[in-house]
């Protein structure tokens, strides 16, 4: 059984787009972050639009990432880097 994961991470900036769902056409085009990702809900993040301060909920195809953040902090990354001890 496969665990599944978020596609998009915390922190990420994103635009919204359209992907087939009812959208509000006022969403569309519009920038935010990502504030919440779940392991235990990965079709869904929650995303404070520019200018609100609410969390807005969409499906991962209805946003486009506008700059990513490294999924692993940089410490944990050069530590994947380097050789394991016997």
């Amino acid at each position: 059984m496969a665990i599944p994961f978020p596609p998009i991470p915390a922190g990420t900036r994103v635009k919204v787009q359209h992907a087939g769902r009812p959208l509000d056409g006022a969403m569309i085009g519009r920038t935010g972050i990502v504030v919440e990702a779940s392991d235990y809900r990965p079709d869904r993040l929650g995303v404070v639009l520019a200018g609100e301060t609410q969390a807005r909920w969409f499906a991962p195809g209805e946003l486009e990432v506008t700059k990513a953040v490294p999924l692993l902090p940089p410490e944990r990354q050069a530590a994947k880097l380097l050789r394991a001890l016997p």
